[in-house]
């Protein structure tokens, strides 16, 4: 939970600020897991969303593995 925290902290915290290329890489990211999610359920309307929990553990852990990769952390995240 400290790692998450310290991540959310680095993206829109303090002033310890990510330059905002990573920003938008992470976020680019992170629509493109949930964009073809969505399209794999079928979903089309806004109203129709999914939210990075709703992912399948495989691909929720690889979008945490590549959001640490453009932060710049190493190790492998759980």
């Amino acid at each position: 939970m400290e790692e998450v925290i310290a991540m959310w902290n680095k993206l829109f915290g303090g002033g310890d600020r990510l330059p905002r290329a990573k920003v938008d890489a992470v976020v680019a990211v992170i629509d493109r897991y949930l964009s073809e999610e969505a399209r794999q359920r079928g979903l089309q309307s806004e109203r129709q969303t999914i939210h990075p929990k709703d992912l399948p553990p495989d691909k929720r852990r690889a979008l945490i593995e590549e959001v640490f990769a453009i932060l710049g952390e190493t190790g492998k995240r759980q």
